[in-house]
């Protein structure tokens, strides 16, 4: 961002940019809204706009920020019921939910994860990427799992990609949204419980 907003008016206005954006860039990707469509979006000039953020690369970044503001406490929160490896089956039910009404509240965020794909350090979702994984990998950890740590990690990345890939090729209102992410919690249940240990 161009300047942090001090003043209660400055944050709102901030806020109305962020949500414009994250309606804008779910329905356009990232290549297809532009500031202007954005500031338009928000009830804003282009000038408004600016006076806060560089250019969509910007609002890009401060969308993910906004979105891991969101998703840590959400998760953490689920994350902390588990005390063993028994306690996955209820709470991995209950991440993919999670996760589904994360994506509805957030829909520019996971369609930009689909134009830069959070693996790729460039990428404004690498850094939640980063910290989910942290967060999924330390609570496995807690719950007794041994699997060693790079596996572990990349048990968890899969988990975290499939769930975000599914999202985001099944918007919130479209038909079979549902069934697939019935499926997928039951794909990741029997891929879980075959590589941890």
């Amino acid at each position: 961002m161009r300047t942090t907003p001090q003043q209660l008016r400055s944050q709102e206005t901030v806020d109305r940019i962020l949500v414009a954006a994250d309606e804008e860039i779910g329905r356009r990707g990232l290549s297809g809204a532009s500031t202007t469509s954005i500031a338009a979006r928000a009830g804003l000039s282009v000038g408004a706009l600016y006076r806060f953020f560089h250019d969509k690369e910007s609002i890009a970044d401060a969308l993910a920020q906004r979105y891991l503001e969101a998703v840590t406490p959400a998760y953490a929160e689920a994350v902390s019921g588990v005390s063993s490896v028994a306690d996955l089956d209820t709470v991995l039910g209950e991440l993919v939910r999670r996760a589904a009404e994360l994506q509805t509240r957030h829909p520019g965020y996971y369609r930009l994860t689909e134009d830069l794909a959070p693996e790729r350090g460039d990428s404004p979702a690498h850094a939640v990427r980063e910290h989910l994984i942290d967060l999924f990998s330390q609570a496995l950890r807690r719950a007794g799992v041994t699997t060693p740590v790079a596996e572990l990690r990349a048990v968890v990345e899969l988990c975290i990609e499939t769930v975000r890939h599914t999202l985001a090729r099944h918007p919130a209102g479209e038909p079979g949204r549902e069934t697939a992410l019935a499926e997928v919690e039951v794909m990741l249940r029997a891929y879980l419980a075959a590589r941890l240990r």
